[in-house]
């Protein structure tokens, strides 16, 4: 993941952005996040064909979308935020208990709202405003690790710290983040 580390996801945002976007730009935020949002849709809606179609929309949503990104703004919140909300359409709507061997309906497709992103900008906020009040250090490594992808080893070298204290100050952050989310 080293070679990732040059690709910020502001900067991948920024190429996804202008005009002519840059597919190369969508395809490593796809690889960087595509399990992560899958395996957060698999644990709301407990069917793992339907949990990829959610994953898929929800890159599709952000290809579609990406002229309203804000580079500023975590990608990884909104994937977050469109494939749970996605989620939910499917549970709400009935299909989850609807489905029959041979006989799976589509999952709602449905743009994201005014509603959809002002609880990401919020959400957004709200986590930027919490890393800040972290202690300096252990917002620098959170930072390294999250937003830069940087791998402990690397954050350690940098940092002139050990790999063990590196992965206590990443454990340290998100419990205190966790924390002041919940």
């Amino acid at each position: 993941m080293g070679q990732d580390n040059k690709y910020p996801d502001s900067r991948l945002i920024a190429d996804l952005c202008r005009e002519g976007a840059d597919k190369a730009a969508f395809e490593r935020l796809f690889h960087r996040y595509y399990p992560m949002v899958l395996n957060f849709t698999k644990a709301l809606v407990k069917n793992p064909v339907v949990a990829e179609d959610i994953a898929q929309n929800s890159f599709m949503k952000l290809w579609l979308n990406r002229f309203s990104l804000q580079p500023d703004l975590s990608v990884k919140n909104y994937l977050c935020v469109l494939s749970r909300n996605e989620s939910i359409n499917y549970l709400r709507s009935g299909q989850a208990r609807n489905v029959t061997l041979g006989a799976q309906q589509e999952p709602r497709l449905q743009d994201p709202t005014a509603e959809d992103w002002l609880n990401y900008a919020e959400t957004n906020t709200i986590l930027k405003t919490n890393i800040e009040a972290l202690p300096p250090q252990r917002r620098a490594v959170f930072m390294m690790s999250r937003y830069e992808h940087m791998s402990n080893v690397e954050i350690a070298v940098k940092l002139n710290l050990s790999v063990r204290t590196v992965e206590k100050h990443i454990e340290l952050a998100l419990k205190d983040l966790r924390r002041s989310m919940s």
